[in-house]
């Protein structure tokens, strides 16, 4: 029987797995590790397991995420220069764990822009909107800034 801590993990995975199924160009595919996988043209920006969501990043903004407390190293491998991990514990970590999908999202695909000009594949946003709407802290917005350039 599953208690009522069990039961809001699933709603909560379920409620993320439906934000960020509802962005343009967003594939939802089963992982490895019973995990839900989210991909953008072929290529993942995260995942999700049943307690943790394992989100990638270009390195600069990855390490800002982390020195803000944001997020975590990867939890099976720490070293990773990607790879981040948020450990989900309720129904209030919603909204942040959206967040953070939506800024990996964001910077996969302003990238994606930017290698892609004129490619049909390339998913038409304004990064910039979508930026300021998560109202990123300016260690953040900078990090986000400099993965695009180098």
């Amino acid at each position: 029987m599953e208690n009522k801590d069990t039961q809001e993990r699933g709603t909560s995975r379920e409620q993320i797995t439906e934000i960020v199924s509802s962005w343009p160009g967003i594939s939802v595919d089963e992982g490895r590790f019973n995990s839900t996988s989210f991909k953008l043209a072929g290529r993942e920006i995260g995942h999700l397991h049943p307690r943790l969501a394992d989100i990638d990043y270009p390195r600069s903004l990855r390490n800002q995420l982390i020195a803000d407390g944001l997020t975590e190293q990867h939890h099976a491998v720490p070293e990773h220069p990607n790879a981040t991990t948020f450990h989900i514990e309720s129904a209030d970590d919603i909204d942040h764990v959206a967040w953070l999908f939506r800024l990996s999202y964001l910077i996969r695909v302003a990238i994606q822009q930017e290698v892609g000009k004129g490619e049909s594949e390339s998913v038409e946003i304004d990064i910039q909107k979508g930026l300021d709407e998560l109202a990123p802290s300016n260690t953040v917005r900078n990090a986000f800034e400099a993965a695009l350039v180098g």
